[in-house]
């Protein structure tokens, strides 16, 4: 699963590592962001900001609290993604990820990131119409299995251009992006609980705690 993560970089980077043009709102870097909250997604050639919790159009009110994620596995073929796969894709910039290791009842968060600290994409669906989003998760790599069986999907560079060209609807040619991430390039330290809350919004939430 992705239950929380952080874009930590001013709004001129994201410009910047996106080629995207500058948003219409304030965009206010996140060191916890959660489920219901409002964040930046890069679609077509902006950002947008968007809450997080995906609900379908089409749902006319029925769904109350929206997803926060995606399965890889059912994307194309889900009636709740399937028309956001083919029409509205989207990036989730992010700069680290958190999961929880369950170990003798207790929760103990872990922060991911790349091992060069460097904003990265996460693929994701929204729904212009209900403005929400959802990030696509697939099963965890070496590295995040450790601590959890799923992870964000994090698209290679050379693929976050098919991803947001909504043109491309090629199943054979989408699916095979939505992967585990390269351990090699990652990695992964213990956090503080104050990520458990997400009213702690701080660089504290980034800090590694001895193991």
């Amino acid at each position: 699963m992705c239950e929380r993560y952080s874009q930590t970089f001013e709004v001129d980077e994201l410009i910047k590592r996106f080629g995207v043009k500058p948003p219409s709102m304030p965009v206010h870097p996140g060191y916890n962001i959660a489920p219901g909250q409002t964040a930046a997604v890069i679609a077509g050639g902006i950002i947008k900001m968007l809450k997080w919790g995906f609900i379908p159009g089409w749902a006319g009110g029925e769904i109350k609290e929206g997803f926060a994620n995606a399965r890889a596995e059912g994307l194309a073929s889900r009636p709740t993604f399937r028309t956001a796969f083919y029409k509205s894709r989207c990036i989730v910039p992010a700069d680290g990820f958190y999961e929880w290791a369950h170990t003798a009842g207790e929760k103990i968060p872990y922060r991911f990131e790349r091992k060069d600290k460097s904003l990265f994409a996460m693929a994701g669906v929204y729904d212009e119409v209900t403005g929400t989003y959802a990030v696509v998760t697939c099963v965890s790599s070496a590295l995040v299995k450790t601590v959890n069986h799923r992870m964000p999907v994090i698209l290679d560079k050379e693929r976050e251009k098919l991803w947001l060209d909504m043109r491309a609807s090629n199943t054979e040619e989408l699916l095979p992006v939505l992967r585990a991430y390269d351990s090699a390039l990652m990695h992964g330290y213990k956090v503080s609980s104050l990520i458990n809350s997400p009213e702690h919004n701080s660089p504290e939430c980034l800090k590694p705690v001895e193991e």
